[in-house]
């Protein structure tokens, strides 16, 4: 997946001279926000429970077990104290579903003790897709700011609209959407502040320049694609994410032979569809990555975004990769 070899490989031998000196250190909460202004890569990595059932399929079980196996639950207080003694990574990938909102919570618990918040160790973690349920997705969104999520990632986006019911349950009414201005005393003490400094600041960014909330629309469908443009073109769109596996099945059929076959073409020309419309109006660019190697090649391409969706040390050496190339520092982790 390269679309831009030449121009790619020059901007990844300027991107090794930066200086570290170059990342200017702000106040905010949201330590993203500073990174997408100055144009560096932002580099998340799975949080340890994310990452154990990912190791074990998801929803299925270990190689060897029996059909059903329960995937072990980590200790949540050691998995936090890891989670808060690494320093390298942007964001934790996350997930919050209705079956695991209290040991969600019991984690930010665990990270708060641990001496994590939000500020040190955000979460970044989807929502069910609005255009099925809008309804039931925008209380969902709700429930999970209340929780201190800091960045809402919209699966299988395909309108404007959908974004828009989405902005619309990130804002307080106070700021024209929404969310009621009650209940989120939870993601105050993850955040570190009062509920009133919460109020404040619990916006979405670059709609409110002081916000520190952020969308990451991900475009993983045929109609995601074709509007990938004017979602693109979103005011309150600060990440457009490309879903590499869900995307990649859209564009797999099967033979005559019964054999899987991926339309290695109409793929390419899908991502880099949505690559152009991300450039076009200077949002930051994401793609799921796992090794040094394909960050380095994403980068190249202009993919600024980077989800590590596994925590081994493929994905720790990647994150090491990605600061490297764009001069940012490397502290003991």
């Amino acid at each position: 997946m390269r679309w831009s070899v030449v121009l790619g490989v020059v901007g990844l031998a300027l991107l090794a001279c930066a200086e570290p000196e170059q990342v200017q250190v702000t106040d905010r909460l949201n330590q993203m926000i500073p990174l997408i202004e100055q144009g560096l890569p932002v580099l998340g990595i799975a949080h340890p429970p994310y990452a154990a059932r990912r190791r074990r399929g998801g929803r299925g079980q270990a190689v060897g077990e029996a059909p059903g196996t329960p995937p072990p639950e980590p200790d949540i207080s050691e998995a936090a104290r890891e989670l808060v003694a690494y320093q390298l990574g942007d964001y934790e990938l996350n997930t919050y579903s209705p079956n695991s909102v209290d040991r969600y919570r019991e984690f930010i618990r665990a990270i708060v003790a641990a001496g994590g918040s939000a500020r040190t160790h955000p979460f970044v973690a989807k929502i069910p897709i609005m255009h099925t349920d809008p309804t039931g997705t925008t209380q969902r969104l709700i429930d999970q700011l209340n929780d201190g999520q800091v960045v809402v990632e919209m699966q299988e986006v395909e309108t404007v609209e959908e974004v828009n019911q989405a902005i619309a349950a990130m804002r307080f009414t106070s700021q024209g959407g929404v969310r009621p201005e009650e209940g989120f005393e939870r993601a105050a003490a993850y955040w570190g502040m009062t509920e009133a400094e919460y109020l404040e600041k619990a916006d979405v960014w670059p709609i409110n320049p002081n916000g520190e909330l952020l969308i990451s629309v991900i475009i993983e469908s045929h109609e995601g694609v074709a509007n990938a443009r004017e979602i693109s073109a979103m005011p309150g769109v600060a990440v457009v994410t490309v879903g590499s596996g869900t995307l990649g099945g859209v564009f797999t059929s099967t033979n005559a032979e019964g054999e899987r076959v991926r339309d290695q073409e109409g793929f390419d020309a899908a991502v880099a569809t949505v690559l152009a419309a991300c450039k076009e109006f200077n949002k930051s660019c994401g793609y799921p990555a796992n090794n040094p190697a394909q960050v380095e090649a994403l980068m190249a391409d202009g993919w600024d975004f980077l989800i590590m969706q596994r925590r081994n040390q493929d994905s720790f050496d990647a994150v090491v990769t990605g600061r490297r190339l764009s001069g940012r520092p490397i502290p003991d982790s």
